[in-house]
């Protein structure tokens, strides 16, 4: 758009954002359809009302008739002004039920944040943007599944509690409740919150009733609401013992990008315990909500999957410019020098939907703060900008953005079977039905295809980890490269990833070997090598299962060995070859060169980063970059080894004697 264009659209938005906001009478409510309704003889005798509530027949009587007429005609009372208001309050207790907004702004109390005093909900913009999404789900009677990826400071968690209560108090009976933060002062915060609702909770919409909490069953962190006989269980991921997850009906989990795994416990294990307690259905609630906090990991995940229809909740992110806090007033006269001013990424801030008045605010905060990966991460513009992790990428977010388009679900998940008949291949098995196949487990997307004699087709690399829990992963990755033949690239096949000891593992990587075709494997044996005893030992595996496995990489030259050197068997990573297949990823990924299918490598590529030092590179502090190891080092062989080659009568003793290494490629 031109200056004027802008200026214009600048106009229609900010007359937007002052536009009136009144829950009482529903002026500027747009969370649910609304229609204008006129009852003569009401306290308000113009109101907008949900298209729910016109629809009921009483409704529609009070609207043609007016108040006087109705209760004279329809309920044969005088029309005083005792039963005009008794008549009036019967009908504010049924906009309640259809009414979220005006239920929160007559009926609760909340702390005023910032200012030291007490107010009546009135929700935000972006209250009112998230509350649509949970609107529509209640109005479809469908499950209120929701995955809400936030900006700082406007209150989603509050919205998402005082949102829960309204169906505790108003809609149902019996309906407990689960509200576990990362931290128990998180849950302390909104137990007080909740407290003060409820105790301030107006007595006339109560039947006249006080309403109370008491500890249920002598548990300090569950409540029961004497008013509707329902419960709120309060708890934390890092002492989950608390949590009462029988017979619940919501469930809100918060900052759950916060939450880490520990021994023998895994956020999703503890999700999926609360949320498997819950049967879903209408006015059943599941709300995950976090601000990002990197990728890769299980909020992360859920949110990949929802934005992509994996999973039954309904994404919702709030970007930074939805919050009318983050504004700074330009004056008319300087519009059209700020218009021009506008870079690249500012003018694609107004295209999603910012303001000039909101980008002159955030063109402050971007001085303020130099590294625009934690800016991005604290004012997120796009729900990709908010799980940014580092400043320091080794790997651009586009080109990982790209080939993370070709991810998919593996087309099994299973492991590797060997077979104890001499000459035959190990068998891919696939996982029994519940089986977690998460972690120490193999995913094919390609199946071993041995139709075609060809050797070399098939690459699979190795990447050493440790063998406890808290060790790096071990990660085996396999590449199809017969596309390759006619000007394609290679794809990734398969990948194993999961702790297990050295010896296993090596010959796990075998067996996979074999049944993709007796391929050429590549372990990466420098990391054991350099740990004394253990790496000697890793070395000694590898002797033996080159004297079993032929088609085994070796670093040593053919040269060096008629020169009576001893073979030394896998791929050395160190500072010169490290640099050298990571740029390779690079340029592959940058270019197209080949097919990625696992998307937890991508989550990998995302975290990978230099480190502050300007030279060294590796996953982001308390993250791991085992399959970006192990798939660097398999694009760079799949170019630097020789295409595949039909495989002739007399091969195999003569691929007994073959020496692949770095001097050969």
């Amino acid at each position: 758009m031109n200056i004027e264009e802008t200026i214009k659209e600048n106009n229609r938005r900010l007359g937007a954002i002052s536009a009136v906001y009144n829950p009482i009478t529903g002026e500027g409510s747009t969370s649910i359809k609304r229609e204008w309704v006129n009852i003569e003889g009401f306290p308000l005798t113009h109101i907008n009302l949900p298209e729910t509530m016109c629809a009921d027949p009483q409704i529609e009587q009070l609207a043609s008739m007016g108040a006087h007429d109705y209760l004279h005609n329809i309920l044969g009372m005088e029309a005083n002004s005792r039963n005009i208001i008794k008549l009036w309050l019967d009908f504010c207790l049924k906009r309640m039920k259809h009414d979220f907004e005006y239920w929160a702004r007559s009926m609760t109390t909340i702390s005023d944040k910032g200012k030291g005093r007490d107010t009546a909900f009135t929700l935000n913009r972006p209250q009112r943007i998230y509350l649509k999404a949970m609107e529509e789900l209640r109005c479809a009677e469908k499950p209120i599944d929701i995955i809400l990826c936030k900006a700082r400071q406007w209150g989603g968690s509050t919205l998402t509690q005082i949102y829960m209560l309204w169906i505790q108090l108003v809609h149902k009976k019996n309906w407990n409740s689960v509200i576990c933060g990362d931290i128990e002062k998180q849950s302390s915060i909104v137990a007080g919150m909740l407290a003060k609702v409820i105790s301030r909770y107006p007595r006339w919409a109560s039947g006249g009733k006080q309403l109370t909490t008491t500890p249920y069953q002598g548990a300090t962190k569950t409540r029961v609401i004497n008013w509707s006989n329902s419960r709120y269980s309060l708890g934390s991921a890092q002492k989950p013992d608390s949590l009462r997850s029988e017979d619940i009906s919501m469930a809100h989990l918060t900052e759950v990008g916060l939450w880490k795994a520990t021994q023998g416990r895994k956020p999703e294990d503890l999700v999926q315990s609360i949320f498997g307690s819950i049967a879903s259905g209408p006015y059943t609630m599941k709300v995950i909500e976090s601000t990002a906090k990197g990728v890769g990991n299980f909020f992360h995940r859920t949110w990949i999957d929802a934005t992509e229809g994996r999973n039954n909740f309904t994404p919702v992110f709030i970007p930074w410019f939805s919050i009318d806090l983050y504004s700074k007033p330009i004056t008319k006269s300087d519009y059209p020098e700020f218009i021009r001013s506008l870079d690249d990424y500012e003018r694609n801030l107004f295209s999603l939907g910012a303001t000039l008045e909101a980008i002159a605010w955030y063109r402050d905060k971007r001085r303020e703060m130099p590294d625009e990966w934690r800016l991005y991460s604290e004012f997120p513009s796009t729900a990709a900008e908010a799980f940014q992790s580092t400043g320091r990428r080794v790997f651009r977010m586009s080109y990982v953005n790209n080939i993370r388009k070709d991810c998919m679900p593996p087309l099994l998940k299973g492991d590797i079977t060997p077979c104890d008949t001499p000459g035959k291949r190990a068998t891919i098995t696939p996982a029994a039905p519940g089986e977690n196949c998460e972690e120490n487990s193999l995913w094919v997307w390609l199946m071993p295809d041995n139709t075609q004699q060809l050797r070399d087709r098939y690459i699979v690399t190795v990447d050493v980890g440790g063998t406890s829990n808290k060790a790096d992963y071990s990660c085996i990755v396999v590449a199809d490269r017969i596309a390759m033949l006619d000007g394609g690239v290679p794809e990734i096949a398969a990948c194993w990833h999961g702790h297990i000891e050295h010896d296993k593992l090596a010959w796990k990587a075998v067996e996979i070997a074999r049944a993709y075709g007796d391929a050429l494997l590549v372990i990466e044996a420098n990391t054991l090598e350099t740990e004394g005893t253990e790496g000697n030992n890793f070395e000694y595996i590898l002797n033996e299962i080159s004297g079993k496995y032929s088609n085994l990489y070796c670093r040593t030259s053919l040269q060096e060995i008629k020169q009576g050197r001893p073979r030394r068997w896998g791929f050395h990573t160190n500072s010169s070859t490290k640099p050298m297949v990571i740029n390779f990823l690079l340029k592959a990924l940058r270019d197209g060169l080949y097919i990625e299918r696992c998307l937890p490598t991508t989550y990998e590529l995302d975290l990978y980063e230099y480190k502050e030092n300007g030279k060294e590179m590796g996953a982001v502090e308390g993250n791991h970059d085992d399959r970006v190891m192990a798939t660097a080092i398999l694009v760079w062989t799949c170019y630097n080894h020789p295409l595949p080659t039909p495989v002739t009568r007399g091969a195999t003793a003569a691929k007994r004697n073959r020496i692949i290494s770095e001097a050969s490629m």
